[in-house]
């Protein structure tokens, strides 16, 4: 059955996929920028028309035109985020370089893991003037760098023997623990590194003199000095290109994109021996990440923005920062892994295991998670009738589709049993609850094949399998990113098209208001308006109650206890997870150099203790952490606005009743004055969403940096050991330091968690107050007030003559929202 609703559901969204072509995605941008340009067009001639003449009273003009300069102060569209992770060789640069219908834009290098660098790829909206490409590189600043580059002297730094204290910059092996450091220095710094060794003083027996390495002192100033490109630190470099390869020339010079460690230039003089050297250097090591534009992606004019991230634990510790606040910051992230490899592959199972998952799913991205197999194209024939068990004489073609459709159901039902295992592990009852609420996205894509099939690659030969670019899967990986911008593009466009037309239409209402009442009559009316709004406030301050009760009992009930729950069995773990670090390499332990850099960077490196440490806390909380924070606050957000709508409607049938008794014609008023709070409500409860959910991002996190703050003095002790046997004695203080700490510092790491979120939840309820509360009220009072103003003779002289552009202003918007309704029909539905 399961495997039947995820068919069902891969199918759907096939078909929604399907009609979000480029023409659809052309009618709808035109659709939106006509109707913003159109709404900025009416916001523009209210606020000039309402600010000429007195047309109502003091206090009605000021709540209307506070009313209108919020509508008018919208931010701009924001775009989607999908950040792309995936290690090296997943192919994830050339999924990048085919999805933005280029032969090879983006810089291409499987060499070495440790130098990617983040890059950030967007649609150009300036002027055709500008240069087809353009992209900014940005640097690491001088204090990132000079941690970093202690951080890997230290690790080239032996603690015993012959050279303890001394920085080994003789070049090391590719399997050594210290290899990546060893070549980011040698990369940024070349021969000035690497030919560091200071003479001893002495002899050898053939005469020569005898060198040593350098104290870590020493060649650490001697670096500091040498800028040959660290030059760049802390500044921001421009780039740009007519065309693609000039742009890819000019970004290879600041990414590491081929097999050399370091391109000479040609002008660096041999030593005195005649051998030659290179002082030259390359950027790539203090890189931060690069930014890039141009208007021929259009598989990005949607809005979305590409983040290829090179993974998290980056061995750069300022890189490793921006990938992961990426990540916490995303609309959506797609995991791509190789195909021969996505089932079986470490790096897809660990991506999709615990700790990635209980993120994403308290991030509320696990809706947004998309699986990518690249290289649907490489396949063996025999290999795959044999591994499929499809019959001998099966083609190239069905072998490839019959893999690319086992991927996907493997990778859906691995899915699904993490999504269970993340459930049983929070001490769910209703696992599958859970599970029903995600489906898994998988594209199975053929990027060489599709550059071949769009003639980009034209010198390379035939598709090896496919026979059409829609089979390759590019397409249809566009169409979803495409989808995924669209369809919030197109709900923010409508709510801001809707709010400012439904506020023409209120301020058309009252300026054609005419009625010129005694003023008893309007002292009653006065007087029968408070009596209803006391009671229309009751209600809409009972419903603000009950959504901040809801949020304090979810969070009272099954947050707070969960946390403390995971805090003793965090205390209870702690020792055997720190002691699993310290064993032998044989047994899975850490190699001495791997801890040492790991305890000399406060517990983050290629392993991440300080995450180790705190994963029982988050095990016992995510899945009530998500329904708290993400499912059930929508769930009880919109209950409030459903509240507050029948409170207003209430509200209107009441006082139309009222008006009605005193022979007072409630025309005046419209068929329903209070379309503009709703509307506008609707907005505030979307931005108040956004705003806990960026909130609860935060104090997600928050826990693993409470639990590094206590492991601190046991890092930096550790740290400092050297000598003999500094490694057992390392491990030893490490342990000691977990032990003692352990009964403390997880129970300090949730309760402090327990007290933001105390905070936040408190915030929560003076936000619905003063926004929903507040807010309707004044806005209610605002609508309702012309019923009993004084309308003199120079006020209705000043309505008849603000009411034609007022009357202009609400066709403008009513055509603005027709047409953003009407063009992305195909669009609007499905998931």
């Amino acid at each position: 059955a399961a495997a039947a609703s995820s068919s069902a559901a891969a199918s759907a969204s096939d078909v929604a996929d399907k009609d979000v072509d480029m023409e659809a995605c052309e009618e709808q941008l035109r659709a939106e920028c006509w109707a913003l340009g159109t709404i900025k067009w009416c916001g523009d001639k209210l606020a000039k028309t309402l600010h000429s003449t007195d047309w109502a009273s003091a206090e009605v003009r000021s709540a209307r035109l506070a009313e209108l300069e919020r509508r008018r102060e919208e931010a701009a569209l924001p775009g989607v985020s999908v950040v792309v992770v995936g290690n090296t060789g997943a192919g994830k640069s050339t999924l990048l370089n085919a999805l933005l219908d280029e032969t090879r834009v983006l810089p291409t290098n499987g060499m070495r893991a440790c130098t990617a660098a983040l890059i950030e790829l967007r649609h150009e909206e300036s002027e055709k003037a500008a240069p087809e490409y353009r992209g900014e590189v940005e640097f690491l600043s001088q204090a990132e760098w000079d941690k970093e580059l202690t951080d890997l002297l230290d690790d080239l730094t032996p603690n015993d023997g012959p050279n303890e204290g001394r920085v080994a910059v003789s070049e090391v092996s590719a399997d050594s623990p210290t290899y990546a450091s060893w070549c980011r220095l040698y990369a940024l710094y070349g021969d000035t590194f690497k030919n560091s060794r200071v003479q001893t003083g002495e002899k050898g027996p053939d005469g020569r003199n005898l060198y040593r390495y350098p104290t870590l002192e020493s060649l650490s100033a001697k670096l500091k000095a040498a800028r040959g490109r660290t030059h760049a630190l802390g500044t921001v470099k421009a780039v740009t290109a007519p065309d693609a390869k000039a742009f890819r020339r000019q970004l290879e010079a600041f990414m590491d994109s081929t097999s050399d460690l370091v391109n000479c230039s040609g002008r660096c003089a041999p030593d005195r021996f005649g051998r030659p050297q290179c002082f030259c250097g390359n950027y790539w090591p203090i890189v931060k990440q690069v930014r890039a534009w141009s208007r021929k992606w259009r598989v990005l004019a949607t809005g979305a923005v590409l983040v290829d991230a090179p993974g998290v634990h980056d061995d750069n510790s300022a890189r490793d920062a921006v990938v992961k606040r990426k990540i916490k910051e995303a609309d959506a992230v797609w995991i791509v892994s190789n195909i021969v490899r996505a089932v079986n592959d470490k790096t897809a199972k660990d991506l999709l295991g615990e700790h990635f998952r209980r993120q994403l799913l308290m991030d509320g991205q696990f809706g947004a998670l998309a699986f990518v197999a690249t290289q649907s194209d490489v396949l063996e024939r025999s290999e795959a009738c044999r591994s499929l068990k499809l019959p001998r004489d099966t083609t190239l073609r069905a072998c490839a589709e019959a893999r690319n459709e086992y991927t996907a159901g493997r990778l859906r039902k691995d899915f699904h049993a993490g999504l269970r295992e993340l459930a049983e592990q929070a001490g769910e009852a209703d696992a599958a609850a859970l599970t029903a609420r995600f489906e898994l996205p998988v594209f199975a894509v053929s990027s060489v094949d599709y550059q071949k099939l769009a003639g980009l690659r034209p010198g390379d030969g035939p598709p090896r399998v496919w026979r059409s670019q829609e089979e390759s899967g590019i397409p249809r990986l566009a169409r979803h990113v495409r989808r995924q911008a669209l369809v919030r593009r197109r709900e923010i466009s409508l709510r801001r098209c809707l709010g400012m037309r439904d506020f023409a239409r209120s301020s058309l209402t009252l300026l054609e208001c005419e009625s010129r009442l005694p003023q008893a009559t309007r002292d009653s009316l006065r007087a029968a308006y408070d009596q209803r709004a006391a009671e229309a406030q009751r209600r809409l301050k009972a419903a603000c109650k009950a959504a901040e009760d809801a949020v304090r009992a979810s969070f009272d009930t099954q947050v707070a206890p969960q946390l403390q729950q995971g805090a003793a069995s965090a205390a209870s773990e702690a020792l055997s997870t720190a002691g699993a670090w310290g064993i032998s390499v044989t047994q899975g332990g850490l190699h001495w150099a791997t801890y040492k850099a790991t305890t000399r960077r406060h517990g983050v490196f290629r392993l991440n203790m300080n995450e180790a440490l705190t994963a029982p806390i988050l095990k016992a909380v995510s899945v009530q952490w998500e329904r708290a924070f993400l499912s059930g606050l929508q769930t009880t957000l919109d209950s409030l606005r459903d509240e507050v709508r029948a409170a207003l409607d209430a509200f209107h049938a009441s006082f139309t009743a009222a008006l009605a008794d005193a022979s007072v014609p409630s025309a005046g008023l419209g068929a329903a004055p209070c379309d503009s709070l709703v509307s506008a409500l609707a907005g505030v409860l979307s931005e108040v969403r956004e705003a806990a959910q960026k909130q609860q991002r935060e104090l997600s996190r928050g826990i693993e940096p409470i639990v590094q703050g206590r492991m601190l003095p046991g890092y930096d002790t550790a740290t400092a050991e050297a000598g003999t046997g500094s490694h057992r004695r390392r491990v030893a203080i490490l342990e000691q330091h977990v032990r003692a700490e352990a009964p403390k510092m997880f129970r300090a790491a949730a309760d402090g968690i327990i007290s933001k979120l105390e905070e936040m939840r408190d915030g929560l309820g003076k936000t619905l107050e003063r926004e929903v509360l507040q807010r309707t009220l004044s806005g209610l009072r605002s609508a309702y007030a012309p019923a009993w103003d004084e309308v003199g003779e120079s006020t209705l002289q000043a309505r008849r003559k603000l009411a034609p552009p007022c009357r202009e202003v609400l066709i403008a918007a009513n055509d603005a929202v027709r047409r953003l309704e009407a063009a992305p029909g195909r669009l609007a539905g499905g998931g």
